[in-house]
């Protein structure tokens, strides 16, 4: 070739090579499980890389060799060549956090929260929900999930590879050994071509192996193969740091490496940190040898405050807990190197963000689109925030709020242990093989707005039941000395628990309440009780929580009515040449209670809800709003259930008269409107009770209902105070001059 023609084919070929090049960048989402704020290294050793620590202004040290001091220096520098986010918040539970980065909505409009999924309860994640793998997905991303899940297995399309992810390796539940892992652990869930179950890993494949060495050996198989071109969303969920507190030897030599440390399990800890720092390392050596380290963006976060072993000083408080220890994430986020989707490294912002905010913000990095979201976002965009350091649109979080379920309380058990709640709208009410419900969260409550932060707690209220409990201390890390004094005592003693300031009315409880009311901006350890002397921001604070709690679309935590373990939970087959794997439950014929695609239907005591034969079965019709207008329609029809499809069925409206079993005790809790029934969870409209709603439910159902309908209501109040309601219209007059009480009937 000519030297003219020589350099056109130069040009050509730059001028290809950007073409071909992606505009938008790689994700990489990495979750490390119960890490503590005072357990990575730029908040507790000054010496660290960009040591920066938000919640210790005075810059005291935070813990000290003996006591531990962690080691995490990937960690460390690459927060230092990012953003770290100081004013970054988090669920104080597992699935609750989760939920939230992958929906972009709080738990109390999911219902995925204040409790975790325990093992084989029968719910998940609402299918109306939808995740942010499947945004992405929309945007051209390939997308792949790797570690922990906790967001459901009773039913396959709770799973991963049904929630917008093309692959997944992991475990479904919420804890497992660090070393020993078949009986949870998947190479998939999805179902193979010729219609065989998700495969469960054998003993040979995953026993023995590290959690950390499995999870990052997968992110390298996966970037290993993915093309340069096509953009890539990786959602890590290390097991790491999360109990069980396990020696990671040979990756870790704890004695040698932390021999300083005088606690043991806190030097065993130390060292699941420091495999937590490698796992990290590990990962992005794999993307940097794959040449997609360039542009990728890289964010790290906490599912929630460390526990146990872990330490949140000088935070008051822990995992599980509203306190600042439990909600107040370590985060930070690395921009690309190229110019795709770069952030100012050694920067820090303490604008306020939380873990629903990464779905709008992934997204519209992405260049995918919200917009068209059928549910609305609680998260906001911060990519300005992040890349920018412009101040954030976000103006509250929704720490926790429980809405009305009356607490029931067990018997003190052995040694006189407080009794655990349980609720009065647990389904063990409807099948005793049930046990009752796992019902954490059911008192305590917080919120922050702006600068101030409200915490509620109830006086009576075992400390690990309600989410707020009083008299919690900061925590400073590392035991005691055999001689009993500690390991590690800070240079200003750490401030006495604050006292609540009780006797608070609360009228969505109906019952008194104490209150805490912190300035966050000012007084981050918690320390300092205002609600005594600001007694209008107090009720500021006290106002918004109650309307927040009172709006239709705040919804009870599904552990209160579904936290129960499964009667027909089981195993899947037996692989061929493995073993068997733990649920889905639908795997052994299904179970009654796995409720996918129908979360919020009305459930009647004693049995479900529209059973028996429909008037009419319409497969035509694939929204809620279609089926409902069908059942207005439809002579005789009182009761409407849309299904959803499957991979064996098409979805079908189903309508049913006042002969289906149930239907009229799900027409009158429709009736009853949002506060007093557990929904329309076909979709149907929620209308307040009035005259003449009751009218035309009892005109539909053949012009008599049994005064005593059972009810079950979603959220707000008990079937007692339904009938209250039913009693209250009937002493206004609204039914016939006959009280319905005394006829035991209500007629028009």
């Amino acid at each position: 070739l000519g030297q003219h023609e020589m350099a056109a084919l130069a040009v050509a070929m730059v001028l290809a090579s950007h073409s071909s090049r992606q505009t938008v960048p790689h994700i990489l989402f990495v979750l490390a499980d119960d890490y503590g704020w005072n357990d990575i290294g730029y908040h507790a050793n000054h010496t660290a890389q960009g040591y920066y620590n938000s919640a210790n202004p005075s810059g005291d040290e935070t813990t000290n060799p003996s006591a531990g001091m962690m080691r995490t220096p990937t960690l460390d520098r690459l927060a230092a060549e990012g953003r770290k986010l100081e004013g970054y918040y988090v669920q104080p539970l597992c699935s609750p956090t989760r939920s939230t980065i992958m929906t972009g909505r709080y738990p109390s409009h999911t219902g995925i929260g204040p409790d975790v999924l325990v093992e084989n309860v029968p719910y998940g994640v609402p299918a109306r929900e939808v995740f942010i793998a499947e945004y992405l997905k929309k945007a051209g991303y390939k997308t792949h999930a790797v570690g922990k899940w906790h967001l459901g297995k009773c039913d396959d399309r709770y799973e991963a590879t049904y929630r917008g992810f093309d692959s997944y390796m992991g475990y479904l539940d919420g804890a497992q050994s660090y070393w020993n892992h078949a009986g949870d652990y998947r190479n998939s869930t999805s179902f193979d071509a010729a219609g065989l179950t998700p495969e469960c890993a054998t003993k040979e494949q995953v026993n023995g192996v590290y959690s950390a060495s499995l999870e990052t050996a997968e992110v390298a198989r996966i970037v290993a193969t993915h093309p340069k071109d096509t953009p890539l969303f990786m959602y890590v969920a290390l097991h790491s740091v999360h109990g069980p507190n396990e020696d990671p030897y040979p990756l870790v030599n704890v004695n040698e490496t932390f021999g300083d440390i005088v606690n043991y399990d806190r030097r065993i800890f130390a060292g699941m940190v420091l495999a937590l720092d490698m796992a990290v390392a590990n990962i992005t050596e794999a993307y940097a040898q794959a040449g997609l380290w360039e542009d990728t963006v890289l964010i790290f976060s906490t599912d929630n405050g460390g526990i146990s072993s872990g330490n949140n000083f000088p935070l008051r408080g822990c995992k599980v807990l509203n306190w600042e220890g439990g909600v107040h994430g370590i985060g930070f986020v690395r921009g690309t190197d190229s110019n795709l989707a770069p952030v100012p490294p050694g920067t820090v912002t303490r604008e306020l963000m939380h873990t629903t905010d990464w779905l709008p913000t992934l997204t519209r990095l992405a260049g995918g689109d919200t917009s068209a979201s059928v549910l609305p976002l609680d998260g906001v965009d911060q990519w300005d925030v992040i890349a920018a350091g412009k101040p954030t649109t976000r103006k509250f979080i929704i720490h926790n709020v429980p809405v009305t379920a009356t607490p029931i309380r067990l018997p003190p058990g052995p040694n006189g242990k407080p009794g655990a709640f349980t609720t009065s709208v647990c389904l063990s009410a409807v099948d005793n093989r049930t046990g009752l419900c796992h019902a954490f969260g059911v008192t305590g409550g917080a919120i922050r707005v702006g600068d101030f932060k409200l915490l509620i707690t109830h006086p009576g209220a075992a400390p690990w039941e309600d989410s707020s409990p009083p008299g919690i201390g900061q925590g400073t890390p590392g035991g005691r000395y055999p001689n009993g004094t500690n390991v590690f005592i800070p240079a200003t003693p750490p401030a006495a628990p604050p006292n609540p300031v009780g006797n608070v009315y609360d009228p969505n409880l109906k019952r008194n309440i104490s209150v805490y009311l912190f300035n966050i901006a000012d007084d981050p350890t918690e320390s300092n009780n205002l609600a005594a002397s600001e007694h209008d921001k107090l009720q500021e604070l006290l106002e918004f929580y109650n309307s927040y709690a009172a709006k239709s679309d705040t919804v009870m935590g599904l552990s209160w009515r579904y936290g129960f373990q499964d009667p027909d939970a089981g195993t899947l087959p037996l692989e061929p040449g493995g073993q068997r794997c733990t649920g889905a439950f639908n795997a052994n014929g299904g179970s009654p209670y796995c409720h996918f695609g129908r979360e919020w239907e009305c459930f009647v005591r004693g049995r479900e809800p529209a059973t028996g034969t429909p008037l009419s079965v319409e497969t035509n019709v694939t929204t809620t709003a279609g089926c409902q207008a069908g059942c207005a329609m439809h002579v005789g029809c009182v009761w409407w259930v849309l299904r959803n499809s499957t991979s064996s069925r098409a979805a079908t409206c189903e309508l049913f008269d006042n002969t289906a079993v149930g239907a009229k005790d799900c027409a009158l809790c429709a009736g009853l409107g949002p506060r007093q029934c557990p929904g329309m969870g076909s979709g149907g409209k929620e209308n307040a009770m009035t005259p003449e709603t009751v009218r035309a439910l009892v005109g539909g159902l053949g012009g008599e209902l049994p005064f005593q309908s059972r009810i079950v209501k979603r959220v707000g109040e008990e079937p007692e105070d339904a009938m209250a309601t039913l009693a209250r219209l009937d002493d206004a007059g609204y039914f016939n001059s006959q009280s319905v009480r005394a006829r035991g009937v209500i007629r028009l």
